[in-house]
Parts: structure tokens; C-alpha cells; sequence
């Protein structure tokens, strides 16, 4: 049985209208502002979203399909990480005033099912929310996990990574430098590889005016022992041809076809993993979400000892969730691209009349 809650509140969402071809554009969306009167069923927790992540995976669940989530349908909100705080709630999981870390999506309010554990979490009130929506969401486990587990990086080795100013590259390049790799990145800008080599990697490649083959092969001669996929396409080609004998190619993501269309083109040079006794495995950072605190763990006393930052590049307000996203595909991020929403009302939700909660 669902119970109202008895407050009237105005709710802003931003809702597919059109599958996008190539990047999402704001005609493929709408932002509709709604009276809102939100009732709640057993276990279920009313939020206020303060932050919302732009991931490269949002633009992938637009598209029809099936992936490891399914797609947003039309006339839904997109789908997104977010931070917000409780306003309500039928879990004991969730306190009013808490923050809660989910899939809230592209608007203010949100009705979530509070017994999801794997989707919704109640978020420590000791750590920062957006250090935990830039870093710990996403960024720091996929980078962690990805290279420790399938990667298998052992200390003294190479590892290359692709859209290394993004916010899993720029933490792929910090993780195995504290690890004790050698690191080598692939940026988009003269500016962002400075940025990535302030951040510990020994050399960062212009994907627009390096010869990327030529330049690895004069770094690395004989290879790089863990490719760090984060872009797919021809990039992903070069690797395969620098792979190091027993080499690993994690494959994250392929930021460089999301918006492409049809079918992406395979790969030309995967039979250099014949010839190398290389290995290229698909990563997914959620199966590892049962082991998320270990990382936590790690990525504290990194953080607590200067070996370890991430870069947030906010914007405000709903109606830049577009270019938000968008910025992942541009180039124009630096870290992660996050849009706030709304101010923190903070865990004794200022501003808003807990009086109508009954």
C-alpha cells in the first residue's frame, strides 16, 4: 500500500523523447517542470538529488538494446548517477538527512526502492559527496579493480590508458603509478597531457598530433604490458599492435563509438594476441561492488597522503546535462563532468518544511 506523503512539490525532469543519432542533442530531450506529490510504498526512500554524474555509459543506455542495465525508454528520465539527500523515507536503510547514492536520474526528486542495495546505498556522513559522486561512484573501483584484477598489474610493469584526462583514466594513471607501474597516457590537448603527467605518468601522447604508433614503440619497445581501454576504435588498434608478450588489454569502455551508430567495426590487429600470448577481457567495476570498501580503504590513504586527487568540472542547473554529457565526447572535461542540481539543504534539510512529512 502506498502512502502519501500530503506535500506538494515541484519536480524538474529531463525525459528521452528520441533515441539520439550521434551525440545527444537538447531536441532529443525535454525539460518538463511538474507539481509533484510524492507517495511512498514500503521501503521506499523520497531524495532530492544535490549531484548528478555524466558517464560515458548515459549516452549507451539511450540507444535501444539491451546492455548490462536496460535502455531508458522514451518518455523516461535519463539515467544517471546521483547524489541526494532523504526526505522522506520507509527503509530502515535510509534516516531523513542522509545521503543516499543511486541512479536517481536527469531531476530534482526522485522515488527509489530503498531495499536495492546493488543500486541504492545510504552514503557515510563523513565523506564528501562529491569526492564520493567523482571518485568512489565509479571512477576509483573501475580503475582499481580493473587493473588489479583483470589487468593482473604487477609492480615494475607498463601500463598505457586512453582518455587519460577522463575521470577513470586520470585515476587508472594515479592507481598504477601508487602501484609501482610505469604509466603512459593518451589525451586530447597538449594542456590535458600536461595535466596527466602532473599526475604521475611519465609521458602523455596527443592523440590529435602524436604518431601514436611510431612514439610507443620508442617508449616502449618492446610493448606495454597493461592497455587500460577506454576508448575503443583505432586507438584500441594501436595497442593491439604494441601489446607486450603476455600482455593484458582491459577493456573498459569505447567512448570513441558510442555515438557512431550501427554496429562498431572489430578490431584489425586482434590477431597480434596469437602472436603475443595476450589477453583482452571485458571489465565491468559493479561485479566487484561487494569488495567497493577494500577500495574505499585504499583509495583513502592515497588521498590522505597526496598520492592520490581527482578534478570535478561542475556545471548548474538541469539544462546543462546535455552539455555535461556531451563534454565526455568533446573533449572538454577535465575529471569528472558532474551537474549540480541544487545546493546541499544539509542533513537537517534547511529549507524545507519537514512539518508536511507527518
Amino acid at each position: 500500500m502506498r502512502e502519501s506523503l500530503g506535500m506538494g512539490l515541484t519536480n524538474e525532469r529531463v525525459l528521452l523523447r528520441r533515441r539520439p543519432s550521434g551525440m545527444l542533442t537538447h531536441d532529443d530531450v525535454e525539460l518538463v517542470r511538474e507539481d509533484f506529490t510524492p507517495e511512498l510504498g514500503p521501503n521506499e526512500v523520497l531524495v532530492r538529488n544535490v549531484w548528478l554524474a555524466m558517464d560515458a555509459t548515459v549516452r549507451s543506455w539511450l540507444d535501444e538494446g539491451e546492455g548490462y542495465l536496460p535502455a531508458v525508454q522514451l518518455g523516461e528520465e535519463v539515467r544517471c548517477s546521483s547524489m541526494g539527500r532523504v526526505v522522506a523515507s520507509n527503509s530502515d536503510r535510509f534516516a531523513v538527512g542522509q545521503w543516499h547514492a543511486g541512479l536517481a536520474g536527469w531531476q530534482d526528486y526522485a522515488v527509489v526502492d530503498g531495499s536495492i542495495d546493488l543500486i541504492n546505498n545510504p552514503h557515510p556522513a563523513e565523506l564528501e559527496a562529491l569526492r564520493h559522486i567523482s571518485l568512489y561512484a565509479s571512477a576509483g573501483p573501475t580503475a582499481y579493480f580493473g587493473l588489479t584484477e583483470t589487468g593482473r598489474l604487477t609492480e615494475g610493469e607498463t601500463v598505457l590508458v586512453s582518455a587519460a584526462a577522463g575521470s577513470v583514466g586520470s585515476v587508472v594513471v594515479q592507481v598504477a603509478k601508487n602501484l609501482g607501474a610505469q604509466v603512459i597516457g593518451i589525451a586530447g590537448s597538449d594542456e590535458k597531457c600536461a595535466w596527466v603527467e602532473s599526475l604521475g605518468a611519465e609521458a602523455c601522447l596527443n592523440r590529435h598530433t602524436d604518431d601514436l604508433g611510431r612514439r610507443l614503440k620508442e617508449l616502449r619497445p618492446k610493448g606495454v604490458d597493461v592497455y587500460f581501454d577506454n576508448v575503443g576504435g583505432p586507438i584500441l588498434d594501436i595497442a593491439l599492435r604494441r601489446i607486450a608478450r603476455k600482455g593484458r588489454i582491459v577493456v573498459c569502455g569505447a567512448i570513441s563509438m558510442y555515438n557512431a551508430g550501427g554496429r562498431p567495426p572489430g578490431p584489425s590487429n586482434y590477431l597480434n594476441l596469437v602472436n603475443t600470448e595476450a589477453s583482452m577481457t571485458g571489465f565491468m567495476g559493479l561485479n566487484y561492488v561487494h569488495r567497493y570498501p577494500e577500495c574505499f580503504e585504499i583509495l583513502d590513504g592515497w588521498i590522505d597522503d597526496g598520492s592520490l586527487t581527482y578534478n570535478a568540472d561542475v556545471l548548474v542547473g538541469l539544462d546543462n546535462c546535455v552539455d555535461g554529457l556531451n563534454a565526455l565526447f568533446t573533449g572538454a572535461n577535465r575529471g569528472k563532468s558532474v551537474v549540480q542540481v541544487a545546493d546541499d539543504p544539509g542533513p537537517e534539510l534547511t529549507g524545507i518544511d519537514l512539518s508536511v512529512l507527518g
